[in-house]
C-alpha cells in the first residue's frame, strides 16, 4: 500500500498536549522527513495536519514542517493555506452558529472561569473553543452546566468531548471527518489514497476518513481499538516509528 497524503493530528502525536517543551531532537528529525516529502525527495509521502489547534499555531507547525496542502484547524471549523496566507471556514459554519458559539463563550468567560481558576480558555479560536485544566476531573462538571446554557438559550447544537487535558466545544455537525471529505475533494484523492494519525476520541472521524490509520502508544483505549498499526513508542517517538511504515509512503 501506497498514499499519497499523510493526515496528522497535532497534540499527543507531533507534540505533547501538556505545557512542556517539545522533543527537539525528534521534532528536527520529524521536520527533516516532512521537508523531504514536501520537495519529493525521499519515499514518505506529504503530510498535512487535522487538528484542534487554532490557526496561528498551525501556521507555525507549517511554516516548520513545510506543510503546502491545506490543514484542517479547530477540529475542522477551519481551513488554513499557507501559500496565500489564507484561513476560510469549514463545511457548514455559518454566521448564526458563530454568533450563538459566542454567547456560549460569554458564558463560560462569565460563570464558569471566574468560579474555577483552573479552567483555562485556549485563546485564537474563531469557531470552536477549547479549555485547558492540568486536572482534567473538572471536566465532568464544567461540561453539563455548559450544555445545559446552550439548551436554554437557543444556542447552536454542541458537540462536546475531552482529550488528555482539554474540553474541546465544537458545533454539531462540524467535525474532522467533514472537513477531510471536503480536503480530498480539493485535492482530488479518495480514502484509499489517505494514511492517517491520531490518538483521541476526537480523531474517530479521522480514522473513518482514511484507508490506513495509526497512533502511538499514548493513544486512548477506543483508538487503538480501532487503528490499523499501535506504535510500542508514545507521541513523537511513535510518530516517527509509524512513518517508517510501508503504508506511509507515497505513491509514485
Amino acid at each position: 500500500m501506497a498514499v499519497r497524503w499523510i493526515i496528522a493530528d497535532v497534540d499527543g502525536c507531533l507534540t505533547p498536549e501538556e505545557s512542556i517543551p517539545w522533543d527537539l531532537e525528534r521534532f528536527v528529525e520529524l521536520a527533516r522527513l516532512t521537508r523531504a516529502a514536501a520537495a519529493g525527495r525521499g519515499t514518505l509521502a506529504p503530510v498535512t495536519l487535522c487538528t484542534g489547534r487554532p490557526q496561528p499555531y498551525v501556521e507555525v507547525l507549517m511554516k516548520l514542517l513545510d506543510l503546502r496542502a491545506p490543514c484542517i484547524c479547530e477540529n475542522g471549523a477551519v481551513f488554513y493555506t499557507l501559500h496565500d496566507n489564507t484561513a476560510r471556514y469549514g463545511p457548514g459554519v455559518s454566521e448564526e452558529k458563530i454568533l450563538g458559539l459566542r454567547a456560549v463563550r460569554a458564558f463560560i468567560e462569565r460563570e464558569l472561569l471566574p468560579a474555577h481558576p483552573e479552567l483555562v480558555m485556549q485563546f485564537g479560536k474563531e469557531a470552536q473553543m477549547s479549555i485547558y485544566s492540568e486536572n482534567p476531573v473538572i471536566f465532568a462538571a464544567a461540561q453539563p452546566r455548559i450544555e445545559a446554557f446552550a439548551r436554554a438559550n437557543g444556542g447552536p447544537e454542541l458537540v462536546i468531548n475531552r482529550s488528555h487535558y482539554y474540553l474541546n466545544i465544537s458545533l454539531a455537525g462540524i467535525n474532522k471527518g467533514r472537513a477531510l471529505g471536503q480536503l480530498c475533494d480539493e485535492l482530488a484523492v479518495g480514502r484509499a489514497e489517505l494514511a492517517g494519525i491520531g490518538d483521541t476520541e476526537g480523531d474517530l472521524p479521522l480514522r473513518e476518513a482514511v484507508g490506513f490509520f495509526a497512533c502511538p502508544a499514548n493513544a486512548v483505549a477506543g483508538i487503538k481499538a480501532m487503528a490499523d498499526y499501535v506504535s510500542p513508542y508514545p507521541m513523537l517517538e511513535g510518530v516517527l516509528d509509524i512513518l517508517k511504515r510501508p503504508e506511509f509512503k507515497r505513491i509514485e
